[in-house]
């Protein structure tokens, strides 16, 4: 993919990443408050993965529209219009309070939200590579991270002084103050279009699209094949080390409160800026033929990192292991994410990567559902001991990371 851009640092960059940092933002906040609500309210782990499960779902089934709506339509409309819904749909919320269920309603706002979300990601994504140029994509793709990182270290510690302190409304006025300021930015973006020549209508392209894209990726591309394999058991470990774990086991087992578990959500998101810092610094050495490393590795970390949790009787040494043990985990699990989408970007024809990149994410996002509900379920099996409810995926990972494995450089020009 090519395009006339030289400069990294143009201004529709700078709109775009602070655009970026400020959906993010928003977004952090309420994926880590309501579900902390949620588990506040009824102390139940299980029905936290049940949510966790629904709120992801909508990445899974409507990602694919998504990456249609990218290759179809205007980006910078897209981005504009779901942008937009969300403050919407964070509007009615407000306007509901007091009048419906509290627990149900945040349920629903936050399944809306993640489905407006899902539509939008894709053409987000790839405004990326219509605006930087390609021989820095990397650069821009780890500038992104570290923003969006940013987002989830301070996010958090943030949500959870705030929900403590002021409950759960304040932080739903804070974020939809944050998509509306998000929507300003995007809409001075300027992004290339050409208009579609497409007729067929919107869900049969999908289903045509979907099937390019898995023939793209799994009959043409084996580096890409084996790498999205990996994908979707990286997400496996990925999920559940950035919500279910931490949250059920610093929550229900150690009986701390939310500021504590946001200063620890805050703290494990810091291990993608490491992540992001390591690759920069180690550059080729850490490729897209090391990512059944990455992988294994992190599968090791976790499963250190819980029995030896489950091994130590103080609460706050146990607190540390947790936390520290999952800031590890996410920041191999970083470097594996920028290898593969920095890799599909520059080896992707440009007039399909809309779809190719949505159908990456489906993937991972369905790996992510996967796991947010068997965490949730296995933390039903195991309620008397629910360290080792963590143990199983980790596990399923390390047994099936030998797909993945990409011999050498040669296959990668092959």
């Amino acid at each position: 993919m090519e395009n006339s851009i030289t400069k990294l640092w143009n201004k529709n960059f700078i709109l775009y990443i602070s655009a970026l940092e400020l959906s993010e933002i928003g977004t952090a906040l309420l994926m880590f408050a309501i579900p902390i609500y949620i588990l506040i309210e009824t102390n139940n782990p299980a029905l936290l993965g049940t949510v966790m499960t629904l709120s992801w779902l909508p990445y899974v089934l409507f990602t694919p529209i998504g990456g249609e709506l990218a290759d179809r339509f205007n980006k910078r409309h897209m981005i504009i219009l779901f942008n937009f819904l969300i403050v919407v749909i964070i509007g009615l919320y407000i306007a509901f309070t007091g009048n419906v269920d509290a627990l149900l309603i945040s349920i629903v706002m936050l399944i809306l939200i993640t489905v407006l979300q899902s539509l939008q990601t894709p053409s987000f994504e790839t405004t990326l590579y219509y605006i930087v140029p390609m021989d820095k994509l990397m650069k821009a793709n780890s500038v992104t991270w570290v923003l969006a990182i940013a987002s989830g270290v301070l996010a958090p510690v943030a949500s959870g002084f705030m929900l403590s302190h002021f409950g759960l409304p304040f932080i739903i006025y804070a974020s939809m103050f944050l998509f509306l300021a998000a929507t300003l930015l995007n809409s001075c973006l300027k992004i290339p279009f050409a208009k579609s020549k497409k007729t067929t209508g919107i869900l049969k392209n999908v289903m045509s699209g979907l099937k390019d894209s898995f023939k793209f990726i799994w009959y043409e591309q084996e580096v890409l094949k084996r790498a999205t394999i990996g994908l979707f058991l990286y997400s496996l470990v990925l999920f559940p080390v950035l919500s279910m774990i931490p949250t059920v086991l610093i929550n229900t087992v150690l009986g701390m409160s939310e500021t504590r578990l946001g200063l620890a959500n805050g703290f494990i998101a810091v291990g993608g800026i490491l992540g992001v810092v390591i690759l920069g610094r180690l550059g080729s050495k850490i490729n897209i033929t090391k990512l059944t490393h990455l992988l294994v590795t992190s599968s090791i970390m976790l499963l250190l990192t819980i029995t030896a949790f489950m091994m130590i009787s103080n609460d706050l040494l146990a607190f540390a292991i947790i936390t520290f043990g999952s800031l590890l985990v996410n920041t191999i699990l970083v470097m594996f994410s920028l290898n593969y989408f920095t890799y599909l970007g520059q080896t992707t024809p440009e007039e399909i990567v809309g779809k190719v990149m949505a159908f990456a994410t489906t993937i991972m996002m369905l790996g992510g559902t996967l796991a947010q509900f068997t965490v949730g379920r296995l933390f039903n099996i195991f309620s008397g001991n629910l360290a080792i409810a963590a143990l199983i995926l980790p596990i399923i990972v390390l047994i099936f990371s030998f797909t993945t494995v990409i011999k050498d450089e040669k296959a990668i020009r092959s």
